[in-house]
């Protein structure tokens, strides 16, 4: 491999990159839990999924918008191989969006003119022309296609029409999304840094594709940028997606909302020392009335039953941090029989509990409501019904 291509495998697709032994130009490659592909120097390089492609789907699609998610969709996994069926997710979900004409609103516009439009900015005035009476440095509302939905949808449809697409119906419908939004302004969003969406009766009918392209652009990750050639990828880390498919899940069969139930990042603030200097952040967290009444942890891994010690030392700390009785693990992989670990000289219980991804959807959903019936019996306040 050339030094480019060496460096994308270890920054994009998050592949350990060793020299063979013997060899100056030759390298061992294992891959993380990043899989995709990325193409750099005119080569390709693919990581596939152990799962099969249908439940890489329909996680995304449920993860995404599970009030929205159809069974249908995760049967696009009988593609030949995960960017033609990720692909063909999408363009599906916005030809669905975009049948009944392309959404338009109101948006805030910053410019500089000869003639008052909406208010004079006095600030950015004086701070770029000080002195000058023209141009004048105006805000105004616009109404157009410009809108923060379909610039979603467009950094999407960008991100993934740099790669190899063999379905020719897949290629017509990528074309017929980039013609679409060929009047929107093209944002280059950080996965850490994108904008959400308000939603309402006027945009409802976006919400499915406006969702799958915010969750591919926060498990993407950055294009490098290799000389004069910029990379072309789509990568989809597997434990991000896995931890975001198991808390939706939870929300759903719990009857519970992002706030009940929040986001890693956004979970309140628990601390295991009390001069509140050591922070956590547990990747499931259930809080009533300001209360933390659950507590767990989301892990792609493969376990033979009992857990992985380090993790169940961290599973510790927020059972700690969170005075609670009872704590969870959740691994991808594992015995369906949960085990449970009592620590020594307290009444902490550790649990550990296995998914299974290879089970059909409905199964793995399944799953979950029994983790949650679980969750319920432990919690000793009322949940809505």
């Amino acid at each position: 491999m050339t030094g480019p291509q060496r460096d994308t495998l270890r920054n994009v697709l998050k592949a350990t990159v060793q020299p063979t032994f013997g060899s100056n130009d030759r390298y061992d490659v294992r891959p993380g839990n990043t899989v995709g592909a990325v193409t750099v120097d005119d080569t390709t390089f693919i990581v596939e999924p152990k799962i099969p492609i249908s439940r890489i789907l329909f996680m995304l699609g449920y993860a995404a918008d599970s009030t929205a998610w159809r069974p249908e969709d995760a049967n696009l996994g009988a593609a030949t191989d995960l960017v033609s069926a990720v692909i063909g997710l999408f363009t599906n979900l916005c030809d669905r969006a975009l049948g009944r004409g392309l959404l338009n609103g109101y948006h805030s516009v910053e410019a500089d003119l000869y003639t008052v439009r909406g208010r004079v900015d006095l600030a950015e005035q004086l701070r770029r022309r000080p002195g000058l009476d023209l141009p004048l440095a105006v805000r105004y509302e616009r109404h157009d296609e410009d809108i923060t939905e379909n610039r979603l949808l467009l950094a999407a449809a960008l991100l993934l029409r740099g790669l190899p697409i063999r379905a020719p119906a897949t290629r017509r419908s990528m074309h017929r999304v980039l013609e679409a939004l060929q009047n929107v302004t093209a944002q280059n969003y950080r996965p850490n840094q994108i904008p959400s969406v308000t939603w309402t009766r006027l945009n409802t009918h976006y919400r499915p594709a406006v969702e799958l392209a915010r969750l591919l652009l926060t498990l993407h990750a950055p294009d490098l940028t290799v000389g004069s050639q910029r990379t072309a990828s789509l990568t989809i880390n597997m434990a991000t997606l896995f931890e975001k498919f198991i808390r939706e899940a939870l929300r759903e069969a719990l009857h519970v909302n992002s706030t009940q139930f929040p986001d890693g990042n956004a979970c309140q603030p628990l601390h295991l020392d009390s001069a509140e200097q050591i922070g956590v952040l547990p990747d499931l967290s259930l809080w009533v009335n300001g209360k933390c009444c659950f507590i767990g942890d989301v892990k792609y891994k493969r376990d033979t039953g009992p857990g992985h010690n380090d993790d169940l030392y961290q599973l510790l700390a927020y059972a700690t941090a969170a005075q609670l009785p009872v704590a969870t693990l959740v691994y991808a992989y594992g015995p369906p029989t949960p085990s449970t670990h009592t620590v020594v000289g307290t009444p902490i219980r550790l649990a550990a509990q296995h998914m299974d991804l290879t089970r059909r959807p409905f199964d793995l959903l399944d799953q979950i409501r029994g983790l949650a019936a679980q969750i319920s019996a432990d919690v000793s306040v009322a949940l809505p019904a």
